[in-house]
């Protein structure tokens, strides 16, 4: 080894492995991250471990959530790294902050801080100490990992404290919030209909040009395709014509079962408690009286006793079963020892059973049998067909050969013709569709499954998108006309109608004018759900003014307005230590001080910058 390193091999191969090194040293350098790195806020680095150990808890904690294990991919789309990479990017910024400052944890208050936390009391309420060990390790951490960055997130603690903790409310801004979500309203209104404009009259050729020149793009045809459709089925390939009478005869004979309908019978059912009583009654019975008047006799109704007209599978008693089917019409039967006790048994009406012959059936049985055959011979079919095709048949030819039907359509991308008609009875139609236009003329397609069958197209044709002239659109354009006119004459006379209402004429006398009724919405709130004819923006319109603002705004249809008019306003009084104040004064608090961190934070980050390793940060997640 000695002698061959000498050599001028060994020195240019030392060589290039001295540049690597040196290269990679350098790309490194500047970067300004080592390769163990994800990433780097001022002086204080996000390592590769640590990341990684809070990727893989956040990714844990996703995966319980959802039910499954979740992967490097569904994980990217999630937002997973990002998040966890923000978290730890803010968290490096306090960090580097704190140590700035000089900020610190003495060993006692750590000691304290830990023992106090509730994650780690054990069954009698107090800091356990075992328990405590087997949470970090099952959470992949040690005691000297977990003391390192309980330390860190305590000096976080202590500058946060610092810019946001103690910040209040002031007491203006809660009256206020206050005021805004508790102020209620009365809204009176009238819902005006496009049936208001009749005047509208038809469109000059000018008229009718304009529109159709800024609406251009709503006649535009869209692009169309003429695609070749072959699909093989077994009801393609099914041929009742090749089954013959002794074949279907014998499928007949061995499933006769299948073409009889069994014997129904109407029966009555008496059922006794004890066989004394069952007795007498079976006497009268035999002496000439009515199963009706017997069963009247022991308090109940005919129709009590009455089972329907049943098959006998139905009846689930044995001996009851076979003493009713063996009864001749309009019989009664002997006393019978049932599982539920003495019982009678009356059969008015026999339906006997009955069996469709061969010739009725024939068809149907024939029909089946060559689907079965088609569906056992239909792969060999679809292998014949790839194996044509793979030597240059076209799919008119396979169709020939095969007897198949080759379809031709145009058709767009929604599966509607040029005239915007759909398209009838396109097989598997997303699919195809969406397929077909991603193919192009001249590419041999994969053919598409769908269920049992399997669909071979080609795309012969493409006719790009295109405007239609005016003249074949002039009837739509004059309707589209016709519908933009009227809702801009309603609006117009809607603002009239408010304007009105602001001039001091009554609501009920403005709405008696338009022949229209008044509505009445009481005690709303800005976040109150409105009536089904009372659109969002009419609620949002109704506090935009004091009592008696009226106002016009677009209805819940495009083919109506509203206009309303303020009735009345309530303000509920603001009590400062009322209960629900008193929540919502700390949840503002909560969140103001947050907006203070935040600020803060993002300020932070701004003046220390930060820097990722994407190629680190690639390792960890290994989405693609």
């Amino acid at each position: 080894m000695r002698k061959h390193a000498s050599g001028p091999v060994a020195k240019i191969l030392i060589g290039i492995l001295i540049i690597s090194f040196g290269v990679w040293g350098v790309a490194g350098a500047l970067s300004g991250i080592g390769t163990n790195t994800v990433a780097q806020v001022g002086n204080t680095e996000i390592s590769v471990v640590d990341f990684d150990r809070a990727y893989r808890r956040e990714l844990q904690n996703l995966s319980q959530q959802v039910g499954t294990q979740i992967t490097p991919d569904q994980a990217k789309a999630f937002g997973l790294p990002n998040r966890v990479l923000s978290r730890l990017i803010t968290e490096a910024a306090l960090d580097d902050q704190a140590e700035t400052l000089g900020l610190g944890v003495s060993q006692e208050t750590l000691v304290k801080e830990i023992a106090a936390d509730p994650a780690f009391k054990g069954a009698a309420g107090t800091f356990d100490r075992a328990y405590f060990v087997q949470l970090l390790r099952a959470n992949g951490l040690n005691e000297d990992d977990y003391v390192l960055e309980r330390r860190a997130v305590e000096r976080r603690k202590q500058l946060a404290d610092s810019i946001s903790s103690g910040a209040t409310l002031p007491a203006t801004l809660a009256e206020a919030v206050h005021i805004y979500q508790s102020e209620a309203r009365t809204i009176r209104y009238i819902v005006m209909p496009a049936s208001l404009i009749t005047d509208v009259g038809e469109p000059t050729a000018e008229q009718l040009t304009a529109y159709y020149n800024d609406h251009k793009a709503d006649w535009k045809r869209p692009e169309l395709r003429e695609i070749a459709i072959m699909t093989l089925s077994p009801d393609d390939v099914a041929r009742p014509s090749d089954i013959d009478d002794a074949t279907a005869q014998k499928a007949y004979d061995a499933d006769k079962a299948q073409y009889t309908t069994p014997e129904t019978r109407h029966v009555y059912q008496l059922i006794f408690s004890d066989q004394t009583t069952a007795d007498e009654q079976s006497a009268k019975l035999k002496g000439g009286a009515s199963f009706e008047s017997v069963v009247q006799s022991t308090g109940r109704q005919l129709a009590d006793t009455d089972l329907g007209t049943i098959t006998r599978d139905k009846l689930i008693d044995p001996k009851v079963a076979e003493a009713a089917f063996s009864l001749a019409p309009g019989a009664t039967s002997d006393v019978i020892v049932g599982s539920f006790g003495p019982v009678l048994l009356w059969v008015p009406e026999v339906n006997p059973s009955t069996v469709k012959p061969f010739d009725e059936v024939k068809a149907e049985i024939k029909s089946n049998l060559a689907l079965e055959a088609a569906r056992r011979d239909l792969s060999s079919v679809r292998d014949s067909i790839e194996d044509a095709r793979a030597g240059g048949a076209t799919l008119q030819e396979i169709a020939t050969k095969n007897k198949l039907t080759l379809r031709t359509v145009n058709v767009d991308a929604t599966g509607n013709d040029g005239d915007g008609k759909p398209v009838a009875d396109l097989p598997a139609k997303d699919q195809l569709l969406k397929a077909a236009f991603e193919s192009d003329v001249g590419i041999d397609n994969q053919a598409l499954a769908d269920g049992d069958s399997t669909i071979w197209y080609a795309v012969s044709a493409i006719d790009p998108a295109a405007d239609r002239t005016l003249d074949s659109v002039k009837d739509q354009v004059a309707a589209a006309w016709k519908k933009a006119t009227i809702e801009t004459k309603l609006a117009e006379k809607a603002k009239e109608t408010a304007a009105r209402l602001s001039k001091g004429e009554t609501m009920d006398a403005v709405a008696a004018s338009l022949g229209l009724t008044v509505q009445t919405d009481a005690d709303q709130t800005r976040g109150s759900k409105p009536p089904a004819d009372f659109s969002t923006d009419a609620l949002k319109a109704a506090f935009d003014g004091p009592k008696g603002y009226a106002a016009a705004v677009a209805g819940v249809d495009p083919d109506q307005q509203i206009v309303l008019q303020v009735d009345s306003v309530t303000e509920t009084p603001f009590v400062k230590d009322d209960p629900k104040e008193v929540s919502l004064t700390r949840q503002l608090a909560d969140a103001m001080q947050n907006d203070l961190l935040q600020q803060y934070i993002s300020e932070l980050q701004n003046e220390l910058g930060a820097k990722v390793n994407q190629q680190a940060l690639q390792r960890v997640i290994g989405a693609s």
